[in-house]
This record gives structure tokens, C-alpha cells and sequence, in this order.
């Protein structure tokens, strides 16, 4: 140990320690849920011009989304079935930038698995709709569902 007292890591075993402790919380979080339901953390992303106060999926969630931002805040937690029956929706409900003029709308949820339950994602668009995903990537991957144009921040 260095006379300063303090163990020097490595950077790998830096972020091997980081994401021990991310798990940990994770799990501990409350985003738990049985076994026919998954708790999933709730992210935004605001596509549009205008700043969104706050928004909520079946009545949870919270958070603050800038213009052309999102991804970088998650907030806990939506339970969904583990399976996917078809024709499932959520109500997505949103403020606007000044917490006023709450509006509400139903949102279809395309089909899932539970591999893909990283993340309960939100899309609010540049024309208006609203798009929801149960995903485990980031909208920078290849493979999230969101593509083209729509994807653009």
C-alpha cells in the first residue's frame, strides 16, 4: 500500500468495481417484480423543439426532458407482463415545459421478451406521436428499435 495510506487501482479494475456497485443498487432499487411482471427503469427522449416538464408512464416516472435530449436519466419504475400479449398499452402523460397543461395519451407497446427488458423507453416526436419500446440498448446502437430520421435528436 503507498505511504498516502490509499490502494491504487487499475482503470479496469476501477470500472470492475463501478459496475459491481451499479449492480448492486440496481438490484436493490425497487424495480423488482414478481415473477410474471418486470420492473423496468423509465428513460425519455424529446425529439421536439419545446422543453417537456415532466412525463409519466401509467402514472410513473417524472422526469424533466429538455428539447433534444434524453437517455440520460432514468427514473424507477414501470411493471410490465414479462410476456407480451398483443395489443398492450401504456398511458403516457406529460406536462409541458412549466409543469402546466397536462396532456395523456394511450401508446401501443410493440412486441418484447423479457431478454430485451433493459429499459422502458419513451419517444416523444418531432410530429407529434409518441413511440415506447422495451429495449436493452442505448438509441446509438445498431439494434434499437428506433431507426432513420425519427431517431435523430
Amino acid at each position: 500500500m503507498p505511504a498516502d495510506g490509499h490502494r491504487k487501482y487499475s482503470p479496469r479494475r476501477r470500472f470492475a468495481l463501478l459496475l459491481v456497485v451499479l449492480l448492486t443498487i440496481f438490484s436493490l432499487s425497487g424495480c423488482q417484480a414478481d415473477d410474471d411482471t418486470m420492473g423496468l427503469d423509465v428513460v425519455g427522449y424529446n425529439h421536439t423543439d419545446r422543453d417537456i416538464g415532466s412525463f409519466y408512464v401509467n402514472d410513473r416516472g417524472g422526469a424533466l426532458l429538455m428539447h433534444h435530449k434524453g437517455g440520460g436519466g432514468f427514473v424507477c419504475c414501470v411493471a410490465i407482463p414479462r410476456k407480451y400479449t398483443p395489443n398492450m398499452t401504456v398511458t403516457v402523460s406529460w406536462t409541458d415545459e412549466a409543469g402546466k397543461h397536462p396532456q395523456e395519451r394511450i401508446v401501443a407497446v410493440p412486441p418484447y421478451t423479457p431478454e430485451d427488458g433493459g429499459v422502458f423507453a419513451v419517444h416523444f416526436l418531432r410530429n407529434g406521436d409518441i413511440k415506447v419500446f422495451v429495449t436493452m440498448y442505448l438509441l446509438q446502437h445498431p439494434n434499437y428499435p428506433l431507426k432513420g430520421d425519427q431517431a435523430r435528436m
